[in-house]
């Protein structure tokens, strides 16, 4: 008895969703990334919120390091373990 639904057809659907979770996994990177700068302009002009606002800074570019890393396994011919 038949699904209704041939590996090719699911095929076609995880190469898709893949592809959208990896730019989904950019994006986020590259908007960690647009934080982290601004966190870093920040810090530069209010001395005294700079040691907090550095460290909000590198949070964000460990979780945009991250993202990178999800969006590389998302990559087509990845074979990598997916991270956590």
């Amino acid at each position: 008895m038949s699904s209704g639904i041939d590996d090719q057809d699911f095929r076609s659907t995880e190469v898709s969703l893949r592809q959208r979770l990896g730019y989904a996994a950019a994006s986020v990177a590259a908007t960690e990334e647009w934080v982290a700068d601004t966190l870093e302009r920040l810090a530069r002009t209010r001395p005294h919120d700079a040691a907090r606002l550095r460290a909000r800074a590198a949070h964000a570019r460990s979780f945009a390091a991250e993202e990178r890393a999800r969006a590389a396994w998302y990559a087509p011919g990845s074979d990598e373990v997916r991270p956590r």
